[in-house]
């Protein structure tokens, strides 16, 4: 049987594993015609379950990698924001320090104005008397005392003036760069905004990018077991196909052996009848019709060897999955070489290598009665060859689906498996 699937679910996307324990001197159980049949459909189904799983998983990897594509693009919109923020910030902070030098500049202004303006009211103040005194004798006419008086006003005036105008200017400087300030601040926030959505971002990134590796390592693990399961399929197919032979010659023998045997018994009645040699006759037409025919004793397969690893019964799957099966034979380890006898006389009706079985011998000992033996190294009865009980017919292995070396020994009647120590005992 194949191993089983078992579901393995993760919170963003669906993987699926399949389980596989070994046990050791253990194989494969191999049932009639019909269970094996059966078997295939199950192992058919099991694969279409897990191609269903594996197209999930791609889906979901499709998903995950356009998600991805979107963080992507929005990592590249938030950088650039980033880099005009930091523009403007620059283009801001300049815009603050020439504001600031023009203050600076303002403040040197009105501080040599006001020096000056202080050293005229001085000068006025200290010699204010003498300097009328003079003005006035200094004039040639009212009109030119006027014109000086007025020119004191004027200038005196224009002290005043000067200093509001550079306080003014002083004071609007001070607003805009308290405009700045406010502007910097505030593209401050949104760098900082737009620093922390792009951390937020690379990291959801960087948990998609695990996911899917995650996903990818799951698809991997999916794609190597359902080509396991396929080949499992193949194996089991040509299984079927192997058994539907045998079991399509074994009729055709028995049609043929009664056939034979009918007209042997006519042939004997007539003899009987015509002739007093028909005691003779029958005897050599009855020793004719038993050729192949098993003598009725049987032997232990495995001299020396009489430990029993599985019997004919349930059992859990020794390929793991948690599964249970009937094994329809039992098992005997056995170093690889040991020498395998016939548990008794007959004709090797196949001798062939099988994908699941290994290599396996089956023995017509008549009557519908087979005794089939699986998972040797070596096989050495071939197909056709008549082998009486305890002659060697192959050797101790573990070919085909197996976990250890041993002999699976299985007994036919009429088409079923039946236990085998109902026939040999060690």
């Amino acid at each position: 049987m194949q191993k089983k699937v078992k579901n393995y679910i993760v919170a963003a996307a669906v993987t699926m594993f399949f389980g596989g324990a070994v046990l050791s001197h253990m194989d494969i159980s191999y049932g009639d015609v019909n269970s094996e049949k059966e078997s295939l459909k199950e192992m058919q189904n099991q694969a279409a379950d897990a191609q269903k799983i594996l197209d999930e998983l791609e889906n979901k990897k499709g998903d995950s990698e356009a998600y991805l594509q979107e963080l992507d693009a929005k990592v590249s919109e938030l950088a650039l924001r980033l880099y005009e923020l930091n523009q403007q910030i620059d283009t801001k902070n300049a815009e603050i320090q020439a504001t600031q030098e023009l203050i600076q500049q303002a403040e040197v202004e009105i501080s040599e104005q006001y020096e000056a303006m202080k050293l005229r009211i001085q000068y006025m103040y200290e010699n204010g008397n003498a300097s009328y005194l003079s003005m006035i004798l200094d004039s040639k006419s009212i009109a030119d005392f006027l014109n000086r008086a007025e020119y004191i006003s004027e200038l005196t005036d224009y002290d005043r003036n000067m200093l509001k105008q550079l306080e003014l200017k002083k004071d609007e400087m001070e607003a805009a760069k308290a405009s700045l300030d406010k502007q910097l601040a505030e593209l401050q926030t949104l760098q900082e905004s737009a620093e922390a959505e792009k951390v937020a971002t690379e990291q959801l990134m960087e948990a998609k990018n695990a996911e899917i590796n995650e996903i990818n390592a799951s698809i991997g693990e999916a794609e190597n077991q359902i080509q396991s399961l396929n080949d499992d399929i193949e194996a089991q197919k040509a299984l079927v196909a192997e058994m539907e032979s045998i079991e399509a010659r074994r009729k055709a023998e028995e049609e043929s052996r009664k056939k034979a045997e009918e007209e042997s018994r006519k042939k004997a009645e007539e003899q009987k009848k015509n002739s007093s040699q028909s005691g003779s006759s029958t005897q050599e037409t009855t020793a004719s019709g038993n050729q192949g025919v098993s003598n009725g004793k049987y032997m232990w397969p495995v001299q020396g060897h009489s430990y029993i690893s599985s019997y004919f019964s349930m059992r859990d799957n020794p390929f793991g999955g948690g599964s249970t099966e009937f094994h329809n034979g039992i098992d005997i380890p056995a170093p690889v070489g040991t020498p395998i006898g016939a548990v008794s006389g007959g004709q090797v009706a196949w001798s062939y290598y099988s994908q699941s079985a290994g290599n396996w011998i089956g023995i017509d000992h008549g009557n519908g009665t087979y005794s089939v033996y699986m998972h040797m190294s070596s096989r050495i009865a071939q197909e056709g060859d008549y082998v009486s009980a305890g002659q060697t017919i192959g050797l101790v292995g573990s070919t085909g689906r197996s976990t250890g070396p041993h002999l699976h020994l299985s007994i036919r009647l009429n088409g079923s498996y039946v236990d085998p120590l109902n026939y040999v005992s060690p």
